[in-house]
């Protein structure tokens, strides 16, 4: 049984989506800079007060921005490659266990044996492939993914 679901990344909703489920990547995974942030700047605030100096104050700002700025670059490269794959099929062929992609990028067959650590998130999956990691949208084969 093959089940088919389509998605147009170059969309306004297909940005939004991408933009909103990378989003909930990035809290998850900036959840120990963020931490490591808020324990330098408290050190920075006690270091001034007893020592006079800014130096971790100093530090915890260039953290800060360090981590900023790493998060927007990662949100622009997500959506500048999900607005060039344009539309995009997900076609889950359950009998021979493989996960069909294409879109203006080309095409891939993943078989599901393959299939990395999978992460849920309110709109998509999260999906490891090796190095890459894909992001399949709700739908059916979505839902087919998680049974």
């Amino acid at each position: 049984m093959s089940i088919r679901q389509t998605v147009d990344w170059a969309s306004p909703d297909g940005q939004l989506l991408a933009a909103s489920v990378y989003r909930q990547m990035q809290r998850r995974l900036l959840r120990a800079p963020l931490i490591a942030l808020v324990l330098l700047t408290v050190i920075g605030i006690l270091w001034v007060v007893y020592y006079r100096s800014v130096f971790f104050l100093l530090a915890a700002a260039l953290l800060g921005l360090l981590v900023w700025w790493n998060a927007r670059r990662s949100l622009t490269q997500v959506l500048t490659t999900a607005r060039n794959n344009g539309v995009t099929e997900f076609q889950l062929d359950q009998e021979t266990g493989t996960l069909h992609i294409a879109n203006a990028q080309g095409s891939s067959r993943l078989p599901l044996t393959r299939m990395g650590h999978v992460t849920r998130y309110q709109g998509g999956l999260s999906v490891r492939y090796g190095d890459a990691t894909l992001m399949i949208p709700d739908g059916p084969v979505r839902t087919a993914l998680e049974r």
